[in-house]
């Protein structure tokens, strides 16, 4: 689970560099995206959805993992910061970008990440045979089609 939250806070924290935010907020975001990932995986189309985005399928922009790390964020985060209306769109703006470069590191061919292992630590039964297994296996292929290297 740690290496999930690292990734995602190295995404937080590249994507506001010019926002201002407080470190707060920027924990508030990445907790935010966590939870919507762990809720997704552990839905019924939790892993349809999962893989739609990281294969391309649905922008992170248009993803309902970023709709639901969004409404998380407004509902439970944001109040307990004390932050204004304002300053809650403005991080919530932040989520597409965030997660579209998450997406991209846990794509990239040869990055390390052990992507099965991300998916069980969010709940996601993962298996050669499980949609979660397939995932892996297909973001395995898109690495290689589309050449990315490390």
């Amino acid at each position: 689970m740690s290496q999930i939250s690292d990734l995602i806070l190295k995404q937080v924290q590249s994507a506001a560099s010019q926002s201002g935010l407080e470190n707060n907020v920027l924990n508030g975001l990445s907790d935010s995206i966590l939870n919507s990932l762990k809720q997704t995986a552990q839905t019924p189309n939790g892993i349809e959805q999962l893989t739609s985005l990281f294969t391309g399928n649905t922008s992170a922009e248009s993803s309902p993992i970023t709709k639901l790390a969004s409404q998380i964020f407004s509902s439970q985060v944001a109040p307990k910061l004390g932050l204004n209306a304002s300053s809650a769109s403005t991080a919530t703006s932040l989520l597409p970008t965030i997660i579209s470069g998450l997406v991209a590191l846990l794509t990239k061919k040869g990055s390390g990440i052990d992507l099965s292992s991300i998916l069980s630590s969010l709940g996601a039964a993962v298996s050669s045979k499980s949609t979660a297994g397939k995932l892996v296996s297909v973001l395995g292929k898109l690495g290689g089609l589309f050449g990315k290297r490390k």
